[in-house]
């Protein structure tokens, strides 16, 4: 009986074959952009399933060949091609999520737009923060480091006095860090990802997430997100951009490296180099830290 794969996660390789795709179970084909090995812009044909996860269907390609692939695919398949998706764990749809999930007394819907007060704002970011499958010391120092940046520039934009500013960032913080602890439970706290190494912040997460018994997009979504507050992390540490290149490498090459050792896929040589470098590829859709997304603030 010849296999008939549902979801991203079944398939055992990195990239599927379309033929043990179970036709039922595919959204569409997707055209995903990504970078190739020289940071070139290019596009990886995928598979997107209905409960929104995606694989790659070929190694990645110029514009027109990635175009010709997918409308071949739908040809046969009868799957329609897109050039473009909200994902279901798109950074916008997360923010929808962590605002949905706010107590009403945070948020209020006012002329069909969402409205977020001062300790909901902090509230959602540990939410996104958690959702994204950050450790918590990354999380924490991610969230409080947003907050503080977000409010410096309210306080730039704004005829709103220092005092009040500074009382509004500390409730909103206090209430980041209540929920941060509520969502974490008992874990302990970890450093942040200015605290430690590169390669030590991508082994972290790949420890995190394995301990978690997490899929390899949970992984992924994880790892982009420290990615994340890494780079805003060495921002601050006033690191040049040719760095924090090499830093956010670094943190790509021993994360996934260890992401498939703890997962038994250990890899060694050339190919390991070669694998890194195209999961790179696969990690430049970035989940994104939004505060508040399309939500406005009242103070």
């Amino acid at each position: 009986m010849n296999t008939s794969y549902t979801t991203a996660s079944a398939v055992p390789g990195i990239i599927a074959d379309p033929a043990t795709l179970d036709p039922q179970a595919v959204r569409c084909l997707w055209m995903r952009p990504v970078l190739d090995k020289d940071s070139q812009a290019a596009f990886l044909p995928s598979v997107v399933f209905k409960d929104g996860t995606d694989c790659p269907l070929a190694c990645e390609m110029n514009d027109l060949h990635a175009r010709q692939f997918c409308q071949r695919l739908s040809a046969i398949y009868d799957w329609p091609v897109k050039d473009g998706r909200v994902l279901e764990a798109s950074a916008e749809v997360a923010t929808d999520r962590a605002y949905a999930s706010l107590d009403e007394g945070d948020r209020m819907e006012k002329d069909g737009q969402g409205w977020v007060n001062v300790p909901g704002m902090g509230r959602m970011a540990a939410i996104l923060a958690h959702d994204a499958g950050l450790p918590l010391g990354v999380a924490l120092e991610g969230v409080t480091g947003k907050l503080a940046l977000l409010f410096a520039k309210m306080a730039e934009q704004t005829a709103m006095q220092p005092h009040v500013v500074k009382k509004n960032l500390r409730a909103a913080t206090e209430a980041a860090c209540a929920k941060l602890t509520e969502l974490y439970d008992d874990e302990q706290r970890g450093p942040g990802a200015s605290e430690i190494s590169p390669e030590r912040l991508g082994v972290m997460v790949a420890d995190y997430h394995h301990a978690k018994g997490s899929t390899d997009e949970l992984f992924q979504k994880g790892l982009t997100a420290a990615l994340e507050a890494g780079t805003d992390a060495w921002k601050k540490q006033k690191n040049s951009p040719t760095e924090i290149e090499h830093k956010t490498m670094a943190v790509l090459d021993a994360g996934i490296m260890h992401w498939f050792r703890l997962t038994g896929r250990n890899v060694v040589g050339d190919w390991a180099t070669t694998t890194v470098r195209y999961l790179w590829g696969l990690l430049t859709r970035k989940t994104l830290f939004y505060m508040c997304g399309n939500k406005s603030v009242s103070t």
